[in-house]
């Protein structure tokens, strides 16, 4: 499959950054707590990758605007399916949901969207400071 040309490659950048610090399971543990005072928190993380973005909400919507390929599209839309099937189990959720095990599983799927991400050549896959 070819590549999709992306419209809004600075919006791809901040979504790799993000997902990289949340495939790091120290970065979860030490900055994944409701009402952190670190640059992005729980709250935060969660609104991005929901809101902010809508890469979440529709991976396939992201086709072309931050996203690049299928291929793309199917990593997102398995985190995405990490992602509520999590919340329906009532994880992520606590004073410090960073330690919630289920993380461990959203951070490995992150990190296979991450490898997915920068192959199209927009990223570098390593979080910035914060």
């Amino acid at each position: 499959m070819s590549d999709i040309s992306v419209q809004y490659p600075e919006m791809r950048g901040l979504i790799i950054e993000h997902l990289a610090r949340l495939a790091d399971p120290d970065w979860r543990a030490s900055n994944l707590q409701k009402g952190s005072s670190v640059e992005l928190d729980f709250d935060g993380l969660v609104n991005f990758l929901y809101d902010t973005s809508g890469l979440l909400h529709d991976p396939r919507g992201a086709l072309g605007l931050t996203l690049g390929g299928f291929e793309e599209v199917e990593a997102i839309q398995r985190l995405r399916d990490t992602f509520e099937a999590a919340i329906e189990e009532g994880g992520l959720t606590g004073e410090n949901p960073g330690t919630d095990p289920l993380w461990d599983v959203i951070g490995d799927e992150s990190a296979t969207v991450v490898d997915v991400l920068p192959a199209r050549g927009c990223g570098s896959g390593k979080p910035g400071p914060g």
